[in-house]
């Protein structure tokens, strides 16, 4: 499904400090910029050329093809002296280490260690070696283009320029620079929820150079989570009582993927992600509708918050059997930031007959490779949905075979709901205990203490459920932004 191009331009009332470097910013950002009436009309370059976006751009490194790593950036500049010798200590401490954890950190660290011209020699040497535990290893490159970060500082520039525009004369740009990190390390941030898409599995890790990242696909699922661990503080852990449900992390049922679905499944991932990306970072999608002048405001916003979205899927399924208390309100977490993007309510996401049309949809829309590895999760997810009704009590006064009956409502009128409605209604109360339990309407008393509180194990997949609906369906962003 191809993106959404724009067609359109947008008015930028450029900062008098910028009036002069029109064209300085036009190539750096990948604008096409035109002056009108002491304003700039503003377009992407791709969407003047008509061209596919370039922002996330994913190769597969095949043996014969490690030179290519010596076109990289080079990475002097952000590795010092003694950096360097720490690193060395390092990594010549773990070659002593026999275990796939330590094979990782030496990935990890030589992938931005390495000089552009060593690269090659080490990387290969570093497959060759590895080929020897998980002998269908390969390795990705995934290029972030310069464009992104630059086109990100400007939202934040403009930003600045019309909110605290004394900031301009400094060194950096510091009001809710953490919030949006993805234009520098985007390729790690938009790819974790895919090397996580099966946990408690993982199907590959990342290591990080300039404007680069580099992805080792173990060629098979491998347990991330091994139990007894050696961190104490998982002893004092609280046990997690709410969840009911089969377990993944004893081994029982590993997924089934192959090195070729996974491949297939990384490289879609990213192409989509670039998709997103490219809708996210274009100035135009961001103008006012009246005016066609361009809101840094409500850019800096969307960026933050598809940011916050793919950062909270990610730790939810990095919690995945682990830490699931957290996990879940991760989940919720990334539920309501797709409400405030406008891609569903909350409510409407955690019905469960909402969420079985959507993973049917993905299967008609996904590839059967891509679905092999993104559909597990969403389908244990599914059922864990469908399943929560199961929570509530059956001897309760409220309990019938299609849903509750009978419960308080408003001026004294009785309220009905079906299983769809209660399961809902039942979440959104758990996911409002944020706020603590106090303080409910009589129904929702009713409602919350008619359930056993126990929640199917599984159920907070529905963060990358959506989440993946989202990155499959990318041309739909616009319509959301408008």
């Amino acid at each position: 499904m191809k993106a959404s191009i724009s067609n359109q331009w947008t008015i930028v009332q450029r900062p008098a400090r910028v009036a002069g470097r029109r064209n300085e910013i036009a190539s750096m950002a990948g604008w096409e910029i035109r002056d009108e009436n002491g304003h700039w009309r503003v377009r992407t370059a791709e969407s003047y050329r008509k061209q596919s976006p370039g922002i996330l751009t994913c190769r597969h490194i095949r043996d014969s093809q490690f030179d290519f790593l010596a076109t990289l950036p080079e990475q002097d500049s952000q590795i010092t002296a003694s950096t360097s010798d720490v690193v060395a200590d390092e990594l010549n401490r773990l070659r002593d280490r026999d275990a796939l954890a330590a094979e990782v950190v030496r990935f990890q660290l030589s992938f931005p260690q390495a000089s552009t011209t060593q690269l090659p020699y080490v990387m290969k040497a570093f497959f060759t070696e590895v080929a020897k535990r998980l002998p269908e290893s390969e390795l990705l490159v995934v290029d972030v283009a310069s464009e992104l970060a630059v086109r990100y500082t400007l939202a934040k520039f403009l930003l600045t320029a019309e909110l605290a525009p004394a900031q301009l004369f400094g060194d950096s740009l510091p009001a809710g620079r953490a919030l949006t990190t993805g234009g520098i390390f985007g390729a790690q941030l938009f790819t974790a929820p895919a090397l996580l898409a099966l946990a408690p599995y993982v199907i590959g890790v990342p290591a990080s150079r300039a404007r680069v990242a580099a992805v080792w696909l173990f060629g098979r699922p491998v347990a991330g989570l091994a139990f007894p661990t050696d961190q104490l503080i998982d002893t004092v852990r609280l046990a997690p009582e709410r969840f009911v449900g089969p377990a993944q992390r004893g081994g029982q049922n590993p997924p089934t993927a192959t090195a070729e679905q996974t491949i297939a499944f990384f490289t879609w991932w990213t192409s989509q992600v670039n998709k997103v990306l490219a809708v996210a970072i274009d100035p135009v999608n961001f103008a006012d509708r009246n005016s066609n002048v361009y809101s840094p405001f409500k850019h800096w916003q969307y960026l933050a918050s598809i940011e916050r979205l793919f950062r909270d899927v990610a730790e939810t399924l990095a919690d995945t059997e682990y830490h699931e208390t957290a996990q879940l309100r991760a989940a919720y977490d990334a539920l309501d930031t797709l409400e405030g993007m406008r891609h569903g309510s909350f409510d409407t996401m955690v019905t469960p007959s909402r969420a079985a049309r959507t993973l049917q949809n993905l299967r008609q829309d996904l590839p059967p490779d891509i679905a092999a590895v993104a559909l597990p999760v969403c389908e244990r997810a599914v059922d864990a949905l469908e399943n929560v009704k199961d929570g509530f009590t059956r001897t309760s006064n409220y309990y019938t075979p299609t849903g509750l009956a009978g419960l308080p409502g408003k001026k004294g009128r009785s309220m009905n709901t079906t299983w769809d409605q209660a399961t809902s209604l039942y979440l959104r109360r758990d996911r409002n205990s944020a706020h603590s339990f106090l303080n409910m309407d009589e129904w929702e008393k009713v409602l919350l203490f008619s359930h056993n509180g126990t929640l199917p194990r599984g159920i907070a997949g529905l963060a990358f459920l959506y989440l993946l609906e989202l990155v499959t369906r990318p041309d739909q962003i616009v319509a959301k932004l408008r």
